[in-house]
Formats: structure tokens, C-alpha cells, sequence
């Protein structure tokens, strides 16, 4: 190694061992070769940059430079001299990979304006800086990797403790969470799989994150995986559980994951996400066993108590059970279309005549006498008798996660379906 080499290598292990970060050892790296230097990411987000006093450059898309070199969409192996190009800023351009184990984390491109610049010693600083980039690139996924278990561990205890004792306390404060504030719990898992779920937990917390703007602990667990979503104080619940909703079904879309279904808990006061586990998990087991293909998210208010028998009973005997209580109406064309759609209104509208009369634009007497048509063709009076009406609604509960066309599914929202009705 010669003189000039050997300082070059010690500036760059000095920056890094004074625990410099990407933008120091950019700028290390420019101060080195005299030339304006930048680190870019695969997407063309500029990560650092540094410019010698007294220049101006403007630093042209990754693309171009790619292109410059014939590039296909396969970053170039080692540091590469571009062709010169007049339409670029600067006339001489060094790109050079940052990249492990087949992962690319970035580009480092120097580039000067002096044409007598040794194009060999460029080369030679490019390469040997990626190897101080990619160091602490990767130092940095470490401590990434550490602080998301230790929020994944944060998590699980929350889930698990009723009470928060002084050691989860100071766990919370050092790692910024916030303990006081109220929660909802998503429960995601894959249709069809009782554990070993493959749902990257970390990129879909940093999905929904992104969406709703607001702090998420990931935990993975051995059925599935939990996102315990921290509530805005100034929110109103049900809005913003239509926005986690939307925003974990446009997460599970982005990952491409067809198989994944969440259900979401209830707006749930700390020391009592157990019990938002338990509704998270339910609701899922439930989409897990009858939904249908196009439901990925339901709201546990959306199911009601009848969830708990929907998700822990014989599937066949809650099959034969729906077929029981309203099979004479699930055949006979849009009749009985209507008698399904009668009685879906009737429980949305609290059991109220006039109200179910409102949202089908008919008279009230054309209500009473389709529930009268029920009466006679399945014995359960659901005008008056609570059990028979509980009968119903559990079984109307069913067809809407099994995707039945006369009731409406879930959509994106946890609202009311009564506007779907209408």
C-alpha cells in the first residue's frame, strides 16, 4: 500500500472508529478524493452527499448513470469509471456498489470535473470506502435487529401483564413507548395455517405505520403475528379503526401475501391488551375458517359476541347449524334474497320496525310481514323472541364471512352496513 493509499484508509477507519456516521464517512470520503461524493439507494433517495467548498454540483438520477454504463438492472460488481457523458454535470463519475450477501444497499458515485484526475486512484478510494459503508450499514441493521426485539419483547410483556411493573416501565421509557395510551390489537395469520405463520412482522408494521402516522409494536407469535397500534388521544375510535383496517389490507396487498387475514381488536385502555389479544385472535380464527377470498380485515365490533362461537366451534357442526336455522332460505331466488336481506337490516337497525322500513323504502307492515314469512319458513320468530334473534343473527354472521351473496360482506370500514344495505 502506498503512502498516499495507507492515509486515505486511515482517515476512513478514524471516521468510522470515532463511531462516524454514513454522512461523516461521506464526507470523509469527498475530503479523501477531492471529489463530490454521494450515497444513494436503489429507490434514488439521496442518503448523504457531500460537496468540497467552493463547488456546485447537482447530482443526476441513479438511472442516468446506470444507463451510462449499460446496466440492465444489475448493479455494476465493483467500482466502475462511467463513460463521459456532456449532458452530465460533471464530466468524470465513479459508481461503486455497497452491497452484502447479494443485498444492495446503496450506490456510491464520486464524480469531479478534472479530466487529469487519476482515474486508477478513484477507483481504488471507491472501493475500499464501500467497504466502510457496508460496515456500518450493517452495524446499523444490527442495531436495528436489537431494538426491534427489544420493542417485540416490550410488546409481549404488555400483552401478557395487567398491571405494568417498574422494570416493563423503565423498558418503555428507554426505548420511547408510550405505556398510558390506549391500543388496538390486529391479530394476522394465514388461512390454513395453525403456526409457523410467514408474515414479515417487521415490514408489515412499518407498512401500517407509515399509513397511520402513529407508534406500532410488532410482536410474533407462534399462531401469527400482532401489531399492538397505539391510538391518538384526539382520534375518535371508529374512524380511525376503519383507517388501521384499510391500512392493514393495503399492507398485506403491497407485501403480496393472498393468504393472510387480520382481525382487529377492539379500542382497548392500557393493561388490558390480553384481552385485545384474545378479540384480535378471535375475529382472524374466524376469517380463517369461513371467510371467503375477498375479506382480509374484519373489526371484532363488526362480529359481536357471536365470534367467540363462530371461532372455537366443530366448523362442520357450525355449518350444519347455519344450514339448520336458515337453510329454507338460502334457495328460491330473490325472494328469499330479500328475506336474508330483511333480516340483516332488521338486527342493523337495533330490531326496530320503523327504522328497518326507513332503510329498505318500504311501508312498515311490508317488514312485519316478511319477518312473518321467516316465522313460517324456519319456526323462529324474530320479532319478539331473543333467542330466536340470537339464532339468526349468528347464523346471518356466518353467510357474511363466507361471502353470501344476499348479505353484505365486510369492506374496508368497520362501520355499520347499513348504508351497503340501502
Amino acid at each position: 500500500m502506498f503512502p498516499d493509499q495507507l492515509a486515505v484508509e486511515i482517515r476512513l477507519s478514524d471516521t468510522r472508529a470515532e463511531g462516524g456516521s454514513l454522512r461523516d464517512l461521506v464526507a470523509t470520503i469527498s475530503a479523501v478524493s477531492d471529489t463530490v461524493a454521494y450515497l444513494i439507494d436503489p429507490d434514488e433517495r439521496i442518503v448523504a452527499s457531500s460537496v468540497p467548498t467552493g463547488r456546485e454540483a447537482s447530482i443526476p438520477r441513479l438511472g442516468r448513470l446506470l444507463a451510462a454504463i449499460g446496466s440492465q438492472g444489475e448493479p455494476p460488481i465493483s467500482a466502475t469509471v462511467l463513460p463521459r457523458d456532456r449532458r452530465l454535470p460533471l464530466r468524470r463519475h465513479v459508481i461503486a456498489p455497497v452491497a452484502h450477501d447479494g443485498h444492495l444497499f446503496a450506490y456510491l458515485v464520486l464524480a469531479c470535473d478534472d479530466p487529469d484526475d487519476s482515474s486508477e486512484d478513484l477507483v481504488w478510494i471507491a472501493d475500499r470506502a464501500t467497504i466502510h459503508v457496508r460496515g456500518e450499514y450493517l452495524a446499523q441493521r444490527r442495531l436495528a435487529r436489537v431494538a426491534w426485539n427489544a420493542r417485540t419483547n416490550l410488546g409481549r410483556q404488555m400483552v401478557r401483564s395487567t398491571t405494568y411493573d417498574a422494570d416493563l416501565r423503565a423498558c418503555a421509557e428507554y426505548l420511547g413507548v408510550d405505556l398510558a395510551a390506549d391500543r388496538v390489537v390486529v391479530f394476522v395469520l394465514e388461512r390454513g395455517r395453525s403456526s409457523g405463520s410467514t408474515v414479515d412482522a417487521g415490514r408489515l408494521s412499518d407498512l401500517v405505520a407509515k399509513d397511520l402516522a402513529v407508534e406500532i409494536l410488532p410482536i410474533r407469535g407462534s399462531e401469527g403475528v400482532l401489531l399492538a397500534v397505539k391510538v391518538p388521544e384526539d382520534s375518535a375510535h371508529a374512524p380511525f379503526l376503519d383507517r388501521i383496517k384499510g391500512a392493514v389490507i393495503d399492507g398485506l396487498e403491497r407485501m403480496g401475501d393472498e393468504q393472510a387475514v387480520a382481525g382487529l381488536s377492539s379500542v382497548t385502555r392500557p393493561g388490558q391488551l390480553r384481552r385485545a389479544y384474545r378479540e384480535a385472535r378471535e375475529v382472524a380464527r374466524c376469517l380463517d375458517r369461513y371467510g371467503s377470498p375477498d375479506t382480509r380485515a374484519v373489526g371484532c365490533d363488526e362480529l359481536g359476541p357471536a365470534r367467540l362461537f363462530v371461532a372455537n366451534s366443530d366448523e362442520n357442526s357450525v355449518r350444519i347449524y347455519v344450514h339448520d336455522v336458515v337453510g329454507p332460505l338460502l334457495n328460491g331466488g330473490e325472494a328469499m334474497r330479500m328475506l336474508l336481506k330483511t333480516l340483516q337490516v332488521f338486527f342493523e337497525s337495533g330490531r326496530s320496525i320503523r327504522d328497518s322500513a326507513t332503510v329498505l323504502q318500504v311501508h312498515e307492515n311490508t317488514v312485519r310481514h316478511r319477518l312473518s314469512r321467516v316465522h313460517d319458513l324456519t319456526g323462529l320468530d324474530v320479532a319478539s323472541t331473543p333467542n330466536d334473534q340470537l339464532s339468526v343473527q349468528t347464523a346471518l354472521l356466518v353467510l357474511r364471512l363466507q361471502g353470501h351473496h344476499a348479505v353484505p360482506g365486510f369492506g374496508r370500514g368497520t362501520e355499520s352496513t347499513l348504508r351497503t344495505l340501502a
